[in-house]
């Protein structure tokens, strides 16, 4: 009877000690996958600020000369992000960068998917803002500021809602994309209240 005790005892203690190590692996694979999400954003901001429309890319490739601080595959990156959503690219990879940092300390899976959700929506809405509002660009010279994605867009019955009131629809975009991007990266008003303090 006390022999079975003790064995019944040792096979909870290797439960234990099974899931703690479970835990302990899970807890640092997700930091793993934090900073590489992090590390992503970084390099597809350097590919973006770093974006020439004379570096090789997917409609001219007669240019063999890369500008782009990442090589090719920046030069490649950039101008899919510029081509397809236009100037709000740049908000693209500051999500990434703040969601791998908050995954890395909170370790909540579910904040790459959710994440990616608001960014998605802050892009379609800042693609039409900037193809509407600001489509003559000077460096985006295919698709606008906007991208291909904010001239499809701008061609469906939404350009004929913000016809309705052009000045209020601004600020309502502006609004939108600042509050979606917001929630995007996970902003807190009391985290940052604290910051501040």
């Amino acid at each position: 009877m006390i022999q079975s005790d003790k064995i019944d005892s040792s096979n909870m203690d290797i439960k234990k000690i099974a899931n703690s190590v479970l835990i302990f692996s899970l807890k640092r694979l997700i930091e793993i996958i934090g900073i590489l999400i992090s590390c992503f954003g970084f390099l597809i901001l350097l590919a973006l600020f770093s974006y020439s429309p004379e570096d090789p890319n997917f409609i001219f490739q007669e240019n063999v000369s890369i500008n782009n601080l990442i090589g090719f595959q920046g030069s490649y990156t950039s101008d899919l992000f510029f081509q397809s959503i236009g100037i709000i690219s740049f908000l693209v990879p500051l999500t990434f960068i703040f969601t791998g940092i908050s995954l890395f300390k909170k370790k909540e899976f579910f904040l790459i998917i959710n994440n990616l959700f608001y960014a998605v929506l802050y892009c379609l809405v800042g693609s039409i803002f900037f193809a509407f509002f600001f489509n003559d660009t000077y460096s985006l010279y295919i698709n606008g500021n906007g991208g291909f994605v904010g001239n499809y867009l701008n061609q469906t019955f939404l350009s004929s809602l913000i016809l309705i009131n052009e000045e209020i629809t601004f600020y309502i975009l502006i609004v939108l994309v600042l509050v979606l991007f917001l929630i995007s990266i996970n902003f807190s008003p009391k985290n940052f209240y604290q910051l501040i303090k």
